[in-house]
Parts: structure tokens; C-alpha cells; sequence
């Protein structure tokens, strides 16, 4: 088959992808890999034929609009409101070129980010993929609805956040996804989400691990929780001076907030991370962050390949994003995670509550004295290295990009696709 996988977003958007990709194309199959231009050095790194999605990964934190919204009420729906308007036909002229970048293939696979252009055509075969649990299920609340203990009232108030956030949701997008079926001739969907049937009608994908999120029993049968995706950069090699560092002492604490570094107060985070650091008598491995002169207990690094980094420390101190959570599963060390907003608290909340973590250190109120608390509880307490040490080896012995395509040619099957194109 020629598979499309269409993505937009950040490096942490684009990499599941790119290991997905390479595990179809070592099957045999044709990929495409649609994913910002700036983003194609990495897919061409994983020989992946790239075609260009719309979206700066470098440039949507870096906004003034997005720092102020997320700094101030760090959830979905305050940053939409807060987002600059866009030209007048911009969100169709974005549909449109996700779809032109499916052009030719047999099979397409979604992100959540660019899953409203499948829903302008019937023309090619497509399932979805999502890096966070968005299906409803009484088993947890949905994400950016305050992760709280309910006790008995837990599955009602589970279904409730669900129905919201679907609401929510689709009151923003189901306009958009409307007009785009109007100008194909295609019936609107009006008040009825088409979104609400992923994992219904066709597979939806999460390349997260049953370990961490077990499938819930009313999910739909065609949502896989496959394990996550890895790939891992061939050639990276550490910087001079960095492989010293590590062997000086005892393993270091990791800071590193990916794309969502612009909107922490840097200066003031990096100081804290030190003094946390500092606190468990352990050093610093910065990864990105603000310029300037570090003390001799830091070593600051432009980027690295984290599954060479995190399992060489003793905790990594990062926000919450799915992929670097799940590089550090993998290491095996504790998190401590300072989340910025959508699945970021979620995530964080089920890790604290499985004893992977210290408490979440949400970035609108961080302060000193919480980093440097929960960073000592994931670092002095053995408890918690052991059962990260655990975790890991269960998530590093998973099949995630097997299973998903084993899902992807099962459902290409029975939907002849497989047997038409070869």
C-alpha cells in the first residue's frame, strides 16, 4: 500500500509518525509523512518521503498572544479565544492542504491535528491516531477537566467531562469542518460531532502504553492502545565534554520543557531547577532554555537524543508533553512534571498517582519551594526508582509500532485496500 500519515504540530507531533512510518515501510509499504516544513529534516533523517502540512512548530509558543493566555489560564479553550483572527479563508485554505498533501495514496492516517480534512472527502480509505485519550469512558476524567478524586461519583462525573469536552469542542471546530463539506458538496453535520465515532466506524489508534493507561471496557473495540512509538535518531552522539559530566558524580537531574519553553519565565525556572537539584545533591542537564553563563554543577545542551539522555539521570524535571513522557517511561527515572496545559495535567496526575512522579508543578504558579518538594520526593524516596525502573522495562518490552501496524494492514484488509493495491 501507499500510506499517507498526516501530522502538523511540533517535533512531539511529528515523531510518533516518523516511527510509525518506519515500521510500515520495513513491512513494505510505501509512506508518506505530511508534516511541517520545518520538521522535514527529521522526517528525511528516517528515510521517509516528506510532504509539507501547514504550521511553524518553532514559532506558536514564541507568540505573545499564546505566552499571555497560557500564563494566565492555561486551558484550550482560553488560548482559541485569545489566538490572533486569522485571514478570512485561512482555516479552509489549511484543510485544503492537508488534503493536497494525501494526494495519490491508498490509505490515510490522521492526527488529532489535521483529522477534520478526512471529513471533506470519502475518496480514500483513512483511521486516526490521537496521542491522548479523547474517546468518552466513565474510567477517567477528560482531559483539562481537573483530574480529581470523585470517589463514588467517579464514573458519572467521568461521563460528564467527556460529554463537555466533546461539546466544547465541536463548538468551535464543527463550523469549520461544516464549511469544508459545504464547498465538497457534502452534507453539513450540524450539532452532531462526527468526532464522537472514532474508534467506531474505522480504527483509532493511541500509541500509549496499556501499562501506563489500560484500554478502558467501554471503549469501542476498534480503539488499540498499542504501546508507544519510538524511534530512536540514528548517529546522534553526545557533545564533547557531556559524557564526562555524567561520570563525575551521581546521575543528574534532567530539565528540558521542549517547544513550551518560551512560556515559563526561563530565568526563573532554570534558577529553580538548580536549587531543587542542588537540594538532592545532584547536578543539572539543561536541554534548550535561556542563554547565559551556568554554574559548574550545569551542563546545558542544545538538544539530545532522549532515549541516550534520561536514562543516564536520576529524574527529568519536563512538562508533561506526550513524547517526552513517554521517553522517560522508558528510561525507567522519575518525572516531575510541570504542566502547561491540554494533556499535560493529565498526564502529570496519573503519573503522581502511580508513584512515578513527584506532585505536578503546574507552570502558572511554579515557585521554588514546590519544584525543589517534588523533586526531592522523586529523587530521595527509593520507592518511587523502583517502581519507575519497573515501569520502563515494561514499556521498552512492548511491540507499539507493530501492533499498530497490525492494525492498519488488518482494517486495510477488510476494507480491500490491501488486496487491491498489493
Amino acid at each position: 500500500m501507499r500510506i499517507a500519515l498526516l501530522t502538523m504540530g511540533s517535533r512531539g507531533d511529528v515523531q510518533p509518525f516518523v516511527a510509525l512510518g518506519s515500521g510500515l515501510r520495513d513491512r513494505g509499504h510505501q509512506v508518506v509523512l505530511g508534516a511541517p516544513e520545518a520538521l522535514r529534516p527529521l522526517v528525511q533523517r528516517a528515510d521517509l518521503e516528506h510532504r509539507t502540512t501547514p504550521g511553524d512548530p518553532d514559532g506558536f509558543f514564541t507568540m505573545p498572544e499564546v505566552v499571555e493566555a497560557l500564563r494566565r489560564e492555561p486551558s484550550m479553550r482560553n488560548l482559541i479565544k485569545a489566538l490572533p483572527k486569522a485571514p478570512e479563508g485561512y482555516d479552509q485554505q489549511v484543510l485544503d492542504d492537508i488534503e493536497t498533501a494525501a494526494e495519490g495514496v491508498d490509505l490515510v492516517v490522521h492526527s488529532p491535528l489535521t483529522v477534520a480534512a478526512a471529513f471533506g472527502t470519502s475518496r480514500t480509505p483513512w483511521l486516526s491516531a490521537c496521542w491522548w485519550p479523547d474517546t468518552q469512558t466513565t474510567a477517567f476524567p477528560a482531559i483539562e477537566s481537573g483530574q480529581r478524586a470523585m470517589g463514588p461519583l467517579a464514573p458519572l462525573y467521568h461521563h460528564f467531562t467527556h460529554v463537555r469536552a466533546a461539546t466544547e469542542d465541536w463548538r468551535w471546530r464543527g463550523p469549520e469542518i461544516d464549511e469544508y463539506r459545504t464547498r465538497r458538496g457534502l452534507p453539513p453535520f450540524g450539532a452532531e460531532s462526527p468526532l464522537r465515532r472514532l474508534g467506531h466506524d474505522q480504527p483509532h489508534l493511541y500509541p500509549f502504553s496499556p501499562s501506563v493507561l489500560p484500554k478502558p471496557a467501554d471503549w469501542p473495540a476498534d480503539c488499540h492502545v498499542t504501546g508507544y512509538w519510538f524511534w530512536d535518531e540514528p548517529g546522534w552522539e553526545p557533545p564533547a565534554g557531556l559524557e564526562a559530566f555524567l561520570a563525575d558524580g551521581a546521575p543528574p537531574v534532567a530539565l528540558t520543557l521542549g517547544s513550551t519553553w518560551p512560556v515559563h519565565r526561563q530565568e526563573a525556572t532554570l534558577e529553580y531547577a538548580i536549587t531543587a537539584a542542588r537540594g538532592v545533591r545532584r547536578r543539572l542537564v539543561v536541554v534548550g532554555g535561556p542563554d547565559g553563563m551556568l554554574p559548574d554543577d550545569v551542563f546545558r545542551l542544545d538538544g539530545a537524543d532522549y532515549s541516550w539522555l534520561f536514562p543516564r539521570t536520576a529524574a527529568v524535571i519536563h512538562h508533561g508533553g506526550f513524547g517526552t513522557t513517554a521517553e522517560v517511561l522508558r528510561a525507567g527515572v522519575p518525572h516531575v512534571v510541570v504542566p502547561v496545559f491540554a494533556d499535560h495535567p493529565f498526564w502529570a496526575a496519573r503519573l503522581h498517582r502511580a508513584g512515578l512522579a513527584g506532585p505536578p508543578v503546574p507552570m502558572r504558579r511554579m515557585n521554588r519551594r514546590e519544584l525543589v518538594a517534588s523533586v526531592r520526593e522523586a529523587v530521595a524516596d527509593p520507592a518511587v526508582a523502583a517502581r519507575a525502573r519497573r515501569l520502563g522495562e515494561a514499556v521498552a518490552a512492548e511491540r507499539g509500532v507493530d501492533t499498530a501496524c497490525d492494525a492498519i494492514e488488518a482494517w486495510a484488509t477488510a476494507k480491500g485496500v490491501a488486496a487491491a493495491t498489493g
